[in-house]
């Protein structure tokens, strides 16, 4: 098991901080660090995405994972390892980025749909394959995917609230990926905290 996927397995919930402020990530990341989060993404159509990845590695310390979402090329992924990041998870299947995002240490999520997708991404290297988007499908889907491919780890993402994410994980997600702007208002982190917490209730599992 690689180190993702044990994160994954401790903490099942990555939060994904998109269009927020270095700064911005940084203190919402706190409180999601105590309602029990340990994975977070920020993606590179963020305002200054890296300068947010060493933020919330500056503020959170070593017991958290931080990575970068929407990484399209081999370019970004070595600027997301200059940044520190540990993972690259990207919303489709480019076998360089993985083959890239391997080479220099960092885990790899690649996006998937369907089980032809699913095979590409772990055949090119995939520590885990996101699901997305999984609010257009349900965690059917990914009960349906586990048929003929139940040892891949899925991170189902996209429009996933509390219930979709119990359900997902009941479905055999390993985690669920999920907008900080879904769990409550940026604005107030004491609402997005809110939302953490019924979030981390809801897939906790024994």
């Amino acid at each position: 098991m690689t180190d993702l996927l044990s994160d994954l397995e401790r903490s099942r919930v990555l939060a994904i901080f998109r269009g927020q402020s270095p700064g911005q990530c940084a203190d919402l990341a706190e409180g999601l660090y105590e309602a029990g989060i340990r994975l977070f993404e920020v993606t590179l159509n963020s305002a200054d995405p890296f300068a947010g990845i060493a933020a919330l590695r500056d503020r959170l310390g070593a017991d958290a994972r931080v990575g970068a979402g929407t990484v399209l090329t081999t370019g970004e992924v070595e600027q997301v390892a200059d940044a520190g990041g540990r993972f690259v998870v990207s919303p489709d299947i480019e076998p360089g980025v993985v083959e890239r995002t391997k080479e220099l240490g960092m885990g790899s999520v690649p996006g998937a749909l369907t089980p032809t997708e699913v095979l590409r991404a772990v055949r090119a290297g995939a520590d885990a394959v996101k699901v997305f988007p999984v609010s257009s499908v349900g965690a059917g889907h990914i009960r349906q995917l586990r048929g003929p491919l139940p040892d891949v780890p899925y991170v189902a993402t996209g429009g996933v609230d509390a219930d979709l994410a119990s359900a997902c994980i009941d479905a055999g997600c390993a985690g669920v990926g999920v907008a900080v702007h879904l769990l409550g208002d940026p604005a107030d982190p004491e609402s997005v905290v809110r939302g953490a917490r019924r979030l981390t209730a809801a897939t906790a599992r024994p």
